[in-house]
Order: structure tokens, then sequence, then C-alpha cells
């Protein structure tokens, strides 16, 4: 039964793709198992350097990313009240209501990415990247 389900909704967009072409619609074909429509891509590859020498500590256990968007690779994990070093800011993804990010350096450490403004005790950097 979960095999032939499997199948059916495998072979759904083919057939509703030839009813398109049957009744004179036109139709782009997408290989199985992926959607056709529009994908939106978030950039989590973003310049930054170290122009501020401000720091400010998290509000939370908070991760840290590759780039501004939550849908960017996680580098790691800061727990609440850990110290960051403010490298700059840019805009990104708005995590509530608040969508500048701040490259940082968790203090003590080598460990560095993008930390959501939302989340740091001073609002992050001063500094536009």
């Amino acid at each position: 039964m979960r095999k032939s389900l499997t199948r059916a909704l495998l072979t759904l967009p083919a057939v509703v793709a030839a009813t398109l072409v049957s009744v004179g619609g036109t139709t782009t074909a997408a290989p199985a198992g992926t959607h056709a429509g529009p994908v939106q891509t978030m950039d989590c590859s973003h310049a930054h350097s170290n122009k501020d020498s401000g720091s400010g500590r998290t509000t939370t256990v908070l991760r840290y990313r590759t780039g501004p968007h939550t849908s960017c690779e996680p580098l790691g994990q800061a727990g609440n009240n850990t110290l960051i070093y403010y490298h700059c800011w840019t805009s990104g993804e708005s995590v509530g209501g608040v969508s500048t990010w701040t490259w940082g350096r968790v203090a003590g450490t080598q460990r560095e990415g993008w930390f959501s403004d939302k989340y740091l005790s001073n609002g992050g950097s001063t500094k536009k990247c």
C-alpha cells in the first residue's frame, strides 16, 4: 500500500502536465522529487571586516551562522550571557522584527560568525560592514 501511494504521488506531476497539454495549456517539467516553483535562496556569503571595537552579550543561547539568515549553516552556539566582540553589521533576515546581524567573535576563542542583533544585549555592532 505504501509503495503504491508513493508511486502515485511521484507520477501525479506527469498526469497534471499531460492534462494541461491535452487542454491547450503549457507546462515545464521538473525532475521527480523537486518542485517547479521559484526558489528563493539566501546568500550566506557576506563580506565583513573588523571595524568595530565594541562588544556585547548574548541574551539567550544563540547559534551563530555563516550568513545573516536563519537558513545559513550554523557554525556553533554561544551560551546565554556570552561576551561577543563585534566586528561589523549588515542587513539580513528579520528575526523578531530585527533585520540586522553582527559579525562577531566569541570572547576567548577564534569562533566567529553572524549573530542576530535581536539576541545581543545592546543591539549589536554600530559599524556597517
